[in-house]
């Protein structure tokens, strides 16, 4: 065999595998859909306008609100890993999830610097498609704005984690203030938590990231530290202090299933959540092997939240789910008070 045809014969494998493996990056591996009994007949139960319902005076802190987990994580690099949803921003906000999980970075791919979404290390896109640009900043606030002139009573709790070297924090944040500033009509940037009716046909914006500028827009600053850890601990959330408010949260993101469960459970029952006191509980999990798979872990917790016996007319605050549906948003924001 000739080297000439030995080397095109490598190549074209070379070529097989990549395009398996970037196939595999992008596509779903699990169909599975809860199946759950619920009212629908009831007006607040669509999951497009459902805080319309709801009375203007009641803090955001106080209502129990769906939300996802990595919410950009659609169509990402490495999906077996790094993929945590099968729907994307305009989906979820019509499905019902009012808390939005953005992890951005810098795009130098551009003649001008922009925002892009990520997950790690691994890049969002805006589609299936191979090759397909990756999803920035004013794709997703595009969604968000135009859910909000479509639903002038609802609100959307958007919180940006800057996933990037450290520097380019200082140019993110100023591209993030820019685009703040330019849809400011849009905004609640304010550092208290706002109650339903200040709110309303505008994002409430969170951020989780030092202020590198000294002087750039925050928001509702929820910083906290890596919940990590693979073994349980006693105590699975921990209780943050800021000037104007406090933050409970519990993101064991490496717990198996069972551990996982029992810490989200253990949240719902004993923490607080009233006007100066957020309860953020996440359900999503990348497991506590050596390669995680969100969707693996999703599918049973999903489940098992389905069939958790809520208590009406209590503050949970907001549970951030991987991979939730229209159905899964309703069994949570069903628990407030219409």
């Amino acid at each position: 065999m000739s080297k000439g045809r030995f080397f095109r014969i490598v190549c074209g494998v070379m070529i097989l595998i990549i395009s398996v493996i970037l196939i595999q990056v992008f596509v779903s591996d699990d169909d599975t859909v809860v199946d759950v009994d619920l009212d629908l007949t009831a007006e607040y139960a669509d999951s497009s306008n459902w805080m319309g319902f709801l009375p203007d005076d009641v803090y955001l802190s106080e209502i129990t609100i769906p939300g996802t987990h990595d919410s950009a994580a659609r169509y990402v690099m490495l999906g077996y890993v790094m993929r945590c949803q099968d729907t994307d921003i305009s989906e979820q906000l019509e499905n019902g999830y009012r808390y939005l999980d953005l992890r951005i970075a810098l795009d130098k791919g551009q003649k001008d610097h922009r925002i892009k979404l990520v997950h790690n290390f691994a890049n969002c896109h805006e589609s299936g498609r191979l090759f397909s640009d990756y999803l920035s900043l004013s794709d997703v606030t595009g969604e968000i704005y135009r859910f909000l002139e479509a639903h002038r009573d609802e609100t959307v709790i958007v919180n940006f984690k800057i996933e990037d070297d450290e520097a380019n924090v200082k140019e993110i944040q100023k591209l993030l203030n820019n685009e703040l500033k330019d849809n400011e009509d849009y905004w609640y940037t304010d550092e208290y938590i706002p109650t339903l009716g200040e709110v309303r046909g505008r994002a409430v914006l969170a951020t989780r990231f030092e202020d590198k500028l000294g002087n750039g827009i925050m928001g509702l600053n929820m910083s906290w530290s890596e919940q990590d850890n693979k073994t349980p601990v006693d105590i699975p959330y921990e209780l943050y202090v800021s000037d104007d408010f406090r933050y409970w949260v519990q993101d064991r993101y490496k717990y198996s299933v069972e551990n996982k469960y029992e810490a989200v459970v253990d949240g719902l029952e004993n923490c607080e959540a009233d006007e100066n006191t957020w309860f953020l509980n996440f359900v999503s999990t990348s497991g506590d092997g050596k390669i995680g798979h969100p969707r693996g872990y999703a599918t049973n917790l999903n489940d098992l939240l389905m069939e958790y016996s809520f208590k009406d007319d209590t503050s949970y605050g907001v549970i951030i789910v991987d991979f939730g549906n229209a159905n899964l948003a309703k069994k949570i924001y069903y628990t407030n008070s219409f």
